[in-house]
């Protein structure tokens, strides 16, 4: 049991979750320890690679942290105050109040290749030539979130 109560400390047993508009689960993905993910496209107007981060939150929330491009009018088009730097080709925008999210519906084109990137894994959220409509949530792991109250309690 202290192996197991040692395991779950380290991992807070979070998942990236992205169903289609019919309800049907389209990616699912456990997260790191971080909470990290992020999402790469190509923008839509400025036809140029885009990153937005997130960090999923314990109460099941995620924020969008930083947007990053090698075009620093990507980042002026989502029109938030905050801390921009450039990294050598990439610039980089850290919101000074990061955007927070319960759920975020996008709609995912085989123009604009909408991907999920998490714990090293990718997950198109685009079908050729058809709009996918898909909604992306934090979930946490019923069965950690069972084992970590029969260890509290």
């Amino acid at each position: 049991m202290l192996v197991l109560a040692g395991t779950l400390t380290g991992d807070w047993g979070s998942s990236v979750v992205v169903r289609d508009d019919g309800g049907r689960t389209v990616a699912h993905t456990a997260l790191p320890d971080s909470g990290r993910f992020r999402i790469e496209y190509t923008h839509s107007y400025y036809e140029a690679p885009a990153t937005e981060h997130f960090v999923a939150k314990r109460d099941g929330s995620f924020e969008l942290v930083e947007l990053s491009s090698p075009s620093e009018a990507v980042l002026d088009y989502y029109e938030l105050e905050g801390r921009k730097e450039a990294e050598g080709d990439i610039f980089r925008l850290a919101p000074d109040e990061p955007r927070r999210f319960e759920t975020l519906p996008l709609i995912g084109t085989e123009k604009g290749r909408r991907t999920l990137i998490a714990s090293n894994e990718q997950f198109p959220l685009y079908e050729a030539s058809v709009p996918r409509h898909v909604t992306i949530r934090v979930e946490e792991d019923t069965f950690l979130t069972e084992v970590r109250g029969l260890l509290d309690g």
